[in-house]
């Protein structure tokens, strides 16, 4: 596995855990923000992978 691939991961393990903080908050602002990180971390992991691939293409 490369670099690249363990930070997608990583990124993808933690935003799973922001959710499931978000799902487990009992309070609406600390699941709310723990929700959006989790968009955020998906979204990221997402483009990082789309990038790796495009570069596999390439080579």
């Amino acid at each position: 596995m490369t670099e690249i691939e363990n930070h997608i991961e990583q990124l993808e393990q933690t935003a799973a855990e922001r959710a499931l903080i978000a799902d487990l908050s009992t309070t609406p602002k600390v699941g709310i923000e723990n929700a959006r990180l989790a968009d955020e971390l998906r979204l990221l992991a997402a483009q990082l992978r789309t990038l790796q691939q495009r570069r596999a293409c390439a080579h």
